[in-house]
């Protein structure tokens, strides 16, 4: 016959397991924003500063261009005055022999219009700063798709951030639920005399850790919506599902290299024929130019010529020689040359980026299938574990390490999943393609049992350990490091 209290003892324990296996059966991998990356994308070049900036540049270049435009074209004037004079000078009539009427040559309130037209015939340096400004009107059209280059980087590494660190809170609040479930179930085995001080303080000093894990998670993932939030102007909503790549490979790394009509491309090639056009713009200034202009005058002050209108006609050789202007045309011919060696700088940043995120595609592919046969190899270890475990062939130290093994390889394959969607990201955006959607998503809801770390608990002489919990490092990023890897996901074993 049973003790009573043996059975109570008993029957909390079978309670607890039931708890333990729905919170293990349900716990999340990762997570993945409701909205597509497509969504964050499309807003971030339509509302992001950066962007606005630069449509802003972009008009700014085109008026310019008008402008430069303009100084080649007939230009217009009309000028008008009004002059009181002190005195006024007049020669009555019959000064002269036959003069009739009286000549005023100031008179003591003048007006004067003129009529002026200018027209530029020969201005060689004039063009070739119309020239240049039409360049630098392209790159800055160049430049905006630079500009969506960089920000769909920004936003895919936020965005897969946000991933992985939204994962970390529901794996974060699900440990202290069941570290606080292991209290309790501690704390009525002492009660009972089954457990020790010791347990019952190492159970209380677990909470407090899954509580400062919990805190420690939510900052993270705060921090990554509110980054993604600045870039794209869109507040996440909350994640429900993760990516899952399907481990394809990519085309050659030949034919990725063979993208030499990137934005940066284009923007170095514009900003050299800019270069030159500046360049041929300060020779240019060392030649004559040649002007017409015509001038038609309307005033009172006819003077000795008695005729209240008359036009003039000018036709202008300007020339100018000084040593200044000749050391401006060297200076703008060094700078072509230190333009030219940008663009292959440019072009060698263009291929090293293609090359560095093609790469990172093949290692996290790599990564990827082998967390996969992690995880399936920790999951089978997890159940024959705790089978032994219930045929009293094991410690229940070993079954709670073989748990938090099988958690372990779970969430490193959903990190490793994260990652290498990331990686094919960034590879498109080098390459000066569209950013991809992850190939697929699911939900947790959606992932069958096999694919999920089985855990149950028991207790042989103590306690029940609780899972471990995803306790970023002290440095952990809020967004993804230099190697553009998610790394708020990994989780950190806790100490025994």
């Amino acid at each position: 016959m049973f003790h009573p209290q043996l059975l109570s003892s008993y029957s909390l324990l079978r309670k607890n397991c039931g708890f333990l296996a729905l919170v293990f059966m349900t716990w999340p991998g990762s997570a993945g924003a409701t909205e597509p990356l497509s969504t964050f994308l499309k807003a971030a070049e339509e509302s992001g500063y950066d962007a606005r900036e630069q449509r802003a540049t972009a008009a700014q270049r085109s008026f310019e261009t008008q402008a430069a435009l303009g100084r080649l074209l007939p230009s217009f004037n009309a000028r008008g005055t009004l002059t009181h004079n002190q005195y006024s000078a007049e020669l009555p009539a019959g000064t002269f022999p036959g003069q009739v009427d009286p000549i005023t040559i100031t008179p003591q309130n003048q007006f004067d219009a003129t009529f002026t037209l200018n027209v530029p015939l020969v201005d060689a340096a004039q063009a070739a700063r119309y020239s240049q400004a039409k360049h630098l009107e392209k790159a800055a059209i160049a430049q905006q798709e630079a500009t969506g280059t960089d920000l769909s980087r920004a936003v895919a590494q936020a965005y897969y951030t946000f991933i992985g660190s939204s994962a970390l809170v529901e794996a974060a609040e699900r440990s202290v639920a069941l570290a606080e479930k292991n209290l309790e179930f501690v704390t009525s085995r002492q009660e009972l005399g089954a457990a020790t001080k010791l347990d019952k303080q190492r159970a209380r000093a677990n909470v407090e850790r899954t509580q400062r894990d919990l805190v420690d998670a939510h900052l993270i993932a705060t921090s990554a919506a509110r980054t993604l939030q600045t870039l794209s102007g869109i507040s996440p909503a909350p994640a429900d599902a993760y990516p899952e790549d399907d481990l394809r490979q990519e085309a050659p790394l030949n034919e990725w290299l063979g993208a030499t009509d990137t934005p940066s491309d284009r923007v170095a090639r514009e900003l050299n024929l800019a270069a030159k056009s500046a360049k041929r713009a300060a020779a240019y200034s060392l030649f004559p130019t040649l002007s017409a202009s015509a001038t038609e005058r309307l005033t009172n002050a006819t003077g000795f010529a008695g005729q209240a209108s008359s036009y003039v006609l000018q036709a202008v050789l300007n020339w100018n020689l000084d040593y200044s202007t000749y050391s401006s045309a060297k200076a703008q011919a060094a700078a072509a040359e230190v333009q030219k060696i940008r663009v292959e700088r440019s072009r060698r940043g263009v291929e090293d980026s293609i090359f560095d995120a093609y790469h990172r595609v093949e290692a996290s592919i790599a990564k990827s299938a082998s967390a996969r046969a992690e995880a399936e190899a920790s999951e089978e270890a997890a159940r024959l574990s705790l089978e032994g475990y219930q045929a009293g062939k094991i410690t229940q130290l070993e079954v709670t390490q073989s748990q938090r093994d099988a958690f372990s390889a779970h969430a490193a394959r959903i990190k490793a999943d994260a990652d290498l969607a990331l990686a094919r990201v960034l590879l498109r955006v080098a390459a000066g393609k569209p950013a991809e959607e992850p190939p697929s998503a699911r939900s947790v809801a959606e992932l069958p049992t096999s694919e999920l770390p089985a855990k149950s608990a028991s207790t042989a002489e103590s306690t029940l350990t609780p899972p471990p919990s995803l306790e970023p490092a002290k440095d952990a990023p809020t967004a993804p490091d230099a190697s553009g890897s998610v790394s708020p996901v990994s989780p950190v074993t806790p100490p025994q």
